[in-house]
């Protein structure tokens, strides 16, 4: 009895759902804007938040409530450091790209769709003039797509980027926060 009413609830849910995201459905590409707010975390330093603005593209194919996504993105950031200690990494800039894919999960009503995402990839980041290094990470965040007619929207998300870096031989977190708003054009 429960697997027939799983089904016939997630059946109707479904149906009620897909019936406005059908005609969004397919390929799209689109670029987004914004603003990240990054702090590194390493042993024995206390960092400052540094802000700085944040650019890149995605493609993905849209079907029904889900779609699957291949993002860029790239963001300079200055390391500022909480207190006044000598420590060769001060005021220079890191350098930090992502390229990975992200699911998107829908809830559309209407022309409005909120989602949720979450995503894997590979980053790099280059501290100028001391070393750079590249590894996997996970981002995870929360959007909405307005859908502008049935070839364009705009978007808003949040999302947090996280990943672990080995730099001058000192394992580095960078927790990045992504604002970014954007378009996606739907072919």
């Amino acid at each position: 009895m429960r697997k027939k009413l799983f089904f016939a609830f997630s059946l109707m849910f479904l149906l009620t759902f897909s019936c406005e995201t059908l005609a969004q459905s397919g390929f799209y590409l689109g670029a987004k804007a914004g603003y990240s707010a990054q702090k590194p975390s390493l042993t024995d330093v206390e960092f400052n938040t540094d802000t700085s603005f944040v650019y890149g593209v995605r493609a993905g194919v849209k079907f029904m409530m889900l779609a699957l996504e291949a993002n860029y993105f790239q963001a300079a950031h200055n390391i500022d450091l909480k207190s006044l200690v000598a420590f060769e990494w001060a005021g220079r800039q890191i350098d930090c790209n992502f390229i990975g894919a992200n699911l998107k999960c829908f809830f559309p009503i209407l022309f409005i769709q909120p989602y949720i995402t979450a995503g894997y990839g590979y980053y790099s980041a280059e501290l100028k003039n001391i070393d750079k290094d590249s590894n996997t990470g996970y981002n995870f965040g929360l959007g909405l797509e307005i859908h502008l007619g049935k070839k364009f929207s705009l978007l808003a998300e949040g999302a947090y980027h996280h990943v672990r870096l080995d730099i001058d031989n000192k394992d580095l977190k960078l927790g990045n926060f992504i604002m970014s708003g954007g378009f996606n054009i739907y072919f």
